[in-house]
């Protein structure tokens, strides 16, 4: 049974990318390979989630270099706390600017440097605790005819 999973963006420009999403996502890095030097993959902590990027232009373990590739399989998808934020810290790479949708959350889609399309949410606010409720106790029956 799997315990977790995170996907992996093939890059081919990997510290440019990596880079990108240190800027718009906050993201920090967790583990590079190898440990000195240019990576060959990497993964990133953005939120509680991961994400790997790895060296797109080399053969994989199965075989095949995954890049060039032609559009995009994959839409990665996230929450953040302030959209806004986000949309302006990618600039050039919002694909679609924040609207907000018919089911009501509020959306954008940003691209980053190798194409990989980014469905952004903005995590919603919480809204005000609910008042606690009491429930009306019933009255106590009046003791029986004696």
């Amino acid at each position: 049974m799997a315990l977790d999973v995170f996907p992996i963006v093939n890059c081919s420009h990997l510290a440019l990318t990596r880079d990108w999403y240190r800027r718009v996502l906050s993201a920090e890095v967790d583990y590079q390979f190898p440990d000195v030097g240019e990576p060959q993959f990497l993964t990133l902590r953005i939120g509680s989630g991961q994400l790997g990027l790895g060296d797109g232009t080399v053969p994989a373990l199965h075989g095949s270099a995954p890049l060039p590739a032609t559009g995009h399989a994959v839409d990665i998808c996230l929450y953040v706390a302030d959209l806004d934020l986000v949309t302006s810290e990618a600039g050039a790479d919002v694909a679609v600017a924040p609207l907000d949708t018919p089911w009501g959350e509020r959306v954008a889609y940003l691209r980053d440097p190798e194409g990989t399309m980014l469905l952004v949410i903005q995590d919603p606010a919480p809204g005000p605790e609910p008042a606690p409720t009491t429930l009306a106790q019933p009255s106590p029956e009046p003791p029986p005819p004696s």
